[in-house]
């Protein structure tokens, strides 16, 4: 019991049962043990409970066994009248042996625990309202949960093995957590079958694969029929692009939070926008551009206090007013905005990237750009991060890549000034990410990849600079990344660079790699096919 000592707990318990006995031989008014309706065991190592105690599980309706070591437990059948089950943290392994019996079992947590077997008389549990079982060491959630049609609630994580299959027979539930869902097959399975619960509430999902775009389209469809979703938690492998029907989704006015991992969208869907989505709070979305008017869309959420989103193309020099955002707490970017004062008037924690290096990269063809960079931030130090007033927090992190130490320190020096003379002192915390992948100046060969589609419109200067810190360069090896451009753009920016290594001052040669070639432009090509 917790805040109690579990030794004078047996002892007093020992005598209440003494009463009782004592009591059916003499006719003397006794103690009722029926008024010991709930028992809970935290943080204590006993392994035996006195056998006289034993009896105590027929009156029993809610134990919770939290931490603890013992052994020789009474079995579960035991437990006629329990209504609730909770066994989280054990150290010891348990036996679920005659589970089934528990007829009047509404609420079951095994949480944390090593169970030896997960009985198919489960499914006997016909009032069950609520079933978690996280890491329980088991490989398999049998089919015969698919028949608790009472269930509200199924929480299953750990579990190599679901019946996906069957889930679309647990009509009454309004909450699903599901990690790990292993398998293509078992994917796309779950994904149909998600459309027949049409009274959830929360959904929240960890795929072990990737949810392309041919499985993208039928989860979509399922999600239209959650009219009464408030949840909507997805993860998945990798980095896949969003799938057009997304934008087609018509999501309840009553969702209240939404996270997506491992779906990156080309935009911000054009329904998250206060008409569509009044009560939303929690938003966190990949994302590969973000324009000024997703900007304002998201500044209209009235209810938005937790905004995370990864973008890789921003409106540069964005300036956050005072009109929106009235609720944010807690915004995470990378990249940086200005603020006139008293905008985001009850923001507390604050995070977003710099990057201290000029060059581009790719995912899935399409180009990082439009990101605070090192010029930005040394060129105009007003992060007017001081007009934040409710301000308590702030991590930035800088990205190192392909730039100079000297480059990376001044970045440094520059969001440090930002913050000193703010009036709420808020704690700050710079780091740095790739750092392994700084540019070396003494370097005699670098590599760096160029995504055409960022660099088909740069001027000869920029090319120059991209070679300048390399004083001592001899090599360069430039990996072209054609996805999305046509031969013309690429013969462009190939030219480019050849330009840039001969008025280096050390002519260093150049290798010149084109990569995803198969996803170029050709005159034919005038649509978007998934």
């Amino acid at each position: 019991m917790a805040g109690w000592d579990l030794e004078r707990f047996w002892k007093e318990l020992h005598k209440l049962l003494q009463n009782k006995r004592r009591g059916k031989k003499t006719g003397m008014p006794c103690v009722d043990n029926s008024k010991v309706r709930r028992l809970v065991i935290q943080n204590h190592h006993m392994q035996h409970i006195p056998e006289d105690t034993m009896d105590m599980p027929e009156v029993l309706r809610s134990l919770n066994i939290v931490n603890s070591e013992i052994q020789n437990m009474a079995p579960l059948h035991s437990f006629r009248v329990c209504r609730v089950l909770c066994i989280q943290d054990s150290k010891v392994l348990i036996n679920l042996n005659h589970l089934g019996r528990l007829l009047h079992l509404k609420y079951l947590d095994i949480s944390y625990t090593p169970i030896d077997e997960l009985p198919n008389e489960i499914g006997h549990l016909k009032s069950l309202l609520a079933l978690q079982l996280i890491k329980t060491g088991r490989d398999e959630l049998p089919a015969a949960v698919c028949s608790l049609t009472q269930l509200l609630c199924l929480i299953a994580v750990g579990f190599k093995r679901l019946p996906v299959d069957g889930l679309g027979k647990l009509t009454s539930l309004d909450e699903l957590q599901l990690r790990d869902v292993v398998g293509r097959i078992a994917t796309k399975e779950l994904v149909v079958e998600l459309g027949k619960l049409a009274r959830l509430r929360v959904v929240a999902i960890k795929f072990s694969e990737e949810l392309v775009k041919s499985l993208q389209k039928p989860f979509v469809q399922s999600l239209f029929n959650l009219k009464e979703l408030q949840e909507l938690i997805v993860y998945c492998k990798s980095s896949q692009l969003g799938a057009t029907i997304w934008e087609s989704w018509e999501p309840p006015r009553k969702l209240r939070r939404l996270l997506i991992r491992g779906i990156r969208f080309s935009r911000l869907p054009g329904w998250i926008n206060s008409s569509c989505l009044p009560h939303l709070y929690f938003l966190s979305l990949p994302v590969y551009t973000v324009e000024v008017h997703d900007l304002g869309n998201l500044a209209r959420l009235p209810e938005l206090s937790y905004l995370e989103l990864g973008a890789y193309n921003w409106p540069p020099g964005y300036t956050v007013g005072i009109d929106g955002f009235k609720n944010l707490r807690f915004c995470r970017l990378n990249t940086m905005l200005k603020f006139h004062t008293g905008a985001m008037p009850r923001l507390e924690d604050l995070q977003f990237t710099v990057s201290a290096w000029l060059g581009s990269v790719e995912v899935n063809g399409v180009p990082f750009k439009q990101l605070s960079t090192k010029d930005v931030v040394i060129g105009d130090l007003d992060f007017s991060l001081d007009n934040l007033l409710s301000l308590e927090q702030v991590i930035i992190k800088i990205d190192c890549f392909n730039a100079t130490p000297t480059e990376v320190q001044e970045v440094e020096a520059a969001v440090g000034r930002a913050l000193e003379d703010h009036p709420n002192h808020p704690t700050i915390k710079v780091d740095r990410i790739c750092e392994e992948h700084m540019c070396d100046v003494e370097s005699v060969k670098t590599n760096l990849p160029i995504g055409v589609l960022l660099w088909k419109d740069k001027s000869d200067a920029n090319f120059i600079r991209l070679l300048s810190p390399y004083r001592r360069l001899q090599e360069a090896i430039f990996f072209i990344y054609c996805a999305g451009a046509n031969m013309c753009e690429v013969k462009k920016v190939e030219a480019a660079l050849t330009h840039a290594a001969d008025v280096h001052p050390n002519h260093p040669t150049i290798q010149l790699i084109r990569v995803n070639t198969e996803q170029m432009l050709s005159s034919s090509d005038h649509s978007d096919t998934e």
